[in-house]
């Protein structure tokens, strides 16, 4: 994994965090326009994630799966469900009291917990289901899909590049099949946001951006030209996220980014730029590292504590929950997610 990419993985994630900081209620004027202007578009973090796990995997595997007919598609899956899973039930584990106490309150159906247990919920258009138990794995529901389906991705788009092109077929979709769906917002992110096939589209978008850094990665790029595509990037990203509340929500769910998330996963892959170097530090590499396991813990963490910290003032929380949430993200790394991966991978 490039560093410069690992280490962005924990700025996303935090833009994640801060859109879900919803509790906060406040008359300060300056907050409420930061959380319903800024905060509240924290989700663009998870198109960045399905795009950059398009170009991981592609950078780690396309050439084995494309050169080699005999791929061992055991062994990827494996590695695959290591990288996940284990995390998704602890999480699930630790959500348990909820999950007891809202099914036997006729809160939440039976059917919800398994539905989630085996990242099935994102297959389902409904609020209570796709945003089930811990809210965030909706998103590794759709994640798993995206593995199941990376082979064939690779192969189709080997044997037929042209159909790289009906990506921009989905823009028309989404245009006309979009006003269908406005008067209902959990449909329309259930269709538009949730939905592993509609969201398969950024990850394919991830495929085809690991091929092009695979054609430019050699051109020569001095430290100027490096410094100017990552500030161009970033500033991309900015007026895309300026204008972003003149676009319909179904395109802000993830097309509408597709060109600065491509272009920031293009240059930082490069690392021709002082920002990347900066990027490259070992605390921020170690960030990224953790990023996982601060995305799939920081709900919980503020679930449980607006339960029992209900007194507490709220920007006093946003505070706890981050410390609390980087602290045992990082134990979590290191003493689950790390030993459990390596143990999956040796054992089965």
């Amino acid at each position: 994994m490039l560093k410069s990419l690992t280490s962005l993985r924990f700025f996303f994630a935090l833009a994640v965090f801060l859109s879900h900081l919803t509790f906060v209620k406040t008359n300060l004027v300056w907050y409420n326009w930061l959380k319903n202007n800024v905060f509240f578009e924290g989700y663009l973090g998870v198109g960045f994630f399905f795009i950059l796990s398009g170009f991981v995997l592609a950078l780690n595997y396309e050439r084995k799966i494309i050169d080699n007919p005999d791929f061992n598609k055991k062994k990827f899956y494996i590695a695959r469900v290591a990288r996940i899973y284990p995390l998704h039930v602890l999480t699930f584990v630790i959500m348990l009291p909820f999950v007891i106490i809202n099914v036997w309150k006729g809160y939440i159906h039976w059917d919800i917990p398994i539905l989630n247990l085996f990242l099935l919920q994102s297959y389902i258009p409904i609020k209570d289901y796709y945003f089930s138990i811990n809210n965030v794995s909706w998103s590794i529901s759709t994640e798993f899909f995206f593995y199941i389906m990376f082979p064939f991705f690779v192969i189709c788009l080997h044997k037929f590049p042209k159909l790289k092109y009906l990506l921009l077929l989905i823009i028309p979709t989404i245009f006309i099949a979009e006003p269908y769906f406005r008067s209902d917002l959990k449909l329309e992110k259930g269709i538009f946001y949730i939905n592993p096939i509609v969201r398969s589209f950024d990850f394919i978008l991830g495929i085809i951006t690991f091929q092009i850094y695979d054609k430019i990665k050699n051109y020569k790029i001095d430290t100027i030209k490096g410094n100017l595509l990552e500030i161009a990037s970033i500033l991309i990203l900015g007026i895309f996220f300026y204008f972003h509340l003149d676009i319909q929500r179904a395109f802000r769910y993830g097309i509408y980014y597709w060109i600065p998330m491509v272009a920031i996963v293009l240059t930082f892959a490069l690392q021709k730029g002082f920002i990347s170097k900066i990027l490259q530090h070992k605390i921020f590499v170690y960030l990224g590292e953790i990023s996982f396991s601060f995305y799939m813990i920081h709900m919980i963490i503020i679930k449980y504590g607006n339960q029992y910290l209900p007194k507490i003032n709220d920007f006093t929380k946003i505070g706890t929950y981050f410390i609390i949430s980087l602290l045992l993200s990082a134990i979590i790394f290191e003493y689950f997610e790390k030993p459990i991966a390596k143990w999956i991978k040796k054992t089965v």
